[in-house]
């Protein structure tokens, strides 16, 4: 790590204050939500926000602890995230960014939560049905994630997508297809 490159967990501090903000740098938020929301305590919220002050990714708006994100923060974010997708989900595919960027987590989750919807009515074999079951809960642990990896996701869609090949989902199957195409 060089003293311009913000530690990890500065990038998953700064990656939430992004989120928070969505990239918008008059948006005001408070250093210690976006800490607690990454599990850290008041004290190391302070820390990490300094540091990213240090690197002019994070501007003090208040003394009580509000900060914005600056230009180069939203930048910084957008390099290690890719850009953010326009919101059109019917079409989104994964990017090659290895971190999933804001855009396909959206379209992964919509297509998790309809996929969980329809487990039951697709009158799959239980084995099938496991499988398809296991991929949904590592998607969902991956969307948890801060970093959520676009590799393991494009994984699970695949499997997923063999699995829905099989039944009479089309709709589905046509959004796997745009989301994993290469």
């Amino acid at each position: 790590m060089t003293h311009s490159e913000p530690s990890e967990a500065a990038q998953q501090f700064l990656i939430q204050l992004f989120e928070q903000t969505k990239g918008d740098g008059s948006i005001q938020v408070s250093m210690y939500d976006i800490g607690e929301l990454l599990g850290m305590d008041r004290d190391t919220a302070s820390t990490v926000a300094q540091e990213l002050m240090g690197l002019q990714l994070v501007e003090i708006r208040t003394l009580s602890g509000g900060i914005g994100i600056s230009a180069d923060g939203s930048a910084r974010v957008q390099e290690l995230m890719g850009p953010l997708a326009p919101d059109n989900s019917g079409f989104t595919k994964l990017g090659d960014e290895p971190v999933l960027n804001s855009g396909g987590r959206q379209a992964v989750g919509q297509v998790v939560s309809e996929l969980k919807n329809q487990t039951g009515s697709l009158g799959l074999e239980f084995d099938t049905l496991s499988e398809l079951m296991a991929d949904l809960k590592t998607l969902e642990a991956q969307l948890d994630s801060s970093r959520p990896k676009t590799a393991i996701i494009r994984e699970c869609l695949r499997s997923v997508l063999g699995v829905m090949e099989k039944t009479q989902s089309r709709q589905i199957v046509e959004r796997l297809c745009k989301l994993v195409a290469e």
